[in-house]
């Protein structure tokens, strides 16, 4: 009797709770935004694909299938909403370094954006940019991050150059996929439209990760380590 009696209070609390927590999305509009939507966008097509990188940050506001370009597979639709600091958008980057007799340290391009310096670019480099303005002064490695087109599929590429005369160790080294499974707000018609659902295969360098439309037609977005394949869209 007493465990069913104190599974009760915690079933009552978490309820009660809920109802009077603030939203997520209301203490995320509370922090100012740091995207820098107003400096405009650029839009850009390969052979599967046509997306939009947000020119201060050269991050992606809308990635969609030729097949289809109405639909999203970003989250683009609440990029307003999320254009803050501590929120990923596909073309960030995590790296954790360490300096001879130091602790790691953690570095990302999202805890606290600055417009980053575009590169000019020429042949199959779409865009490209120095990362170092929306990156911590004392990281010791310098980071570019380049859009490609290798036989007509999209590229992500990243080169890290270490930029003082002492060795850096690399540890966690990630970058963040995203993709759009916020279903809040939405009917079941809405999501399936609207959203996707992921699988991550992982497995080194022969790991993958496939995206679908929530509705389970159409095709897949492949997103390969790039000395294996590359990304791609194709049909099932």
């Amino acid at each position: 009797m007493k465990r069913i009696k104190i599974l009760l209070i915690i079933i009552l609390y978490s309820v009660s709770f809920g109802i009077s927590a603030q939203s997520p999305w209301e203490k995320i509009a509370q922090k100012p935004s740091t995207l820098f939507m107003d400096q405009g966008e650029n839009k850009y097509m390969t052979k599967s694909l046509i997306f939009t990188l947000v020119n201060a940050s050269q991050t992606v506001a809308r990635l969609s299938p030729l097949s289809d370009t109405s639909f999203d597979y970003t989250p683009g639709d609440r990029i307003h909403q999320r254009d803050k600091d501590g929120l990923y958008h596909l073309g960030d980057i995590n790296i954790t370094l360490k300096k001879p007799g130091q602790e790691w340290k953690k570095y990302s391009t999202a805890s606290a954006r600055k417009p980053v310096e575009r590169i000019k670019t020429e042949g199959n480099t779409l865009a490209g940019a120095d990362l170092s303005a929306t990156l911590p002064a004392d990281i010791p490695v310098n980071i570019k991050r380049f859009w490609e087109m290798d036989n007509g599929d999209l590229v992500l590429r990243f080169e890290i150059t270490n930029v003082t005369s002492n060795e850096v160790e690399i540890g966690a080294l990630g970058i963040p996929l995203i993709f759009n499974n916020i279903l809040e707000g939405k009917n079941l018609d809405q999501a399936h439209a609207d959203n996707v659902f992921f699988d991550p295969y992982i497995g080194a360098d022969a790991g993958y990760l496939q995206v679908n439309h929530l509705h389970g037609k159409g095709g897949s977005l492949l997103v390969l380590p790039y000395q294996m394949h590359h990304s791609r869209h194709t049909t099932p």
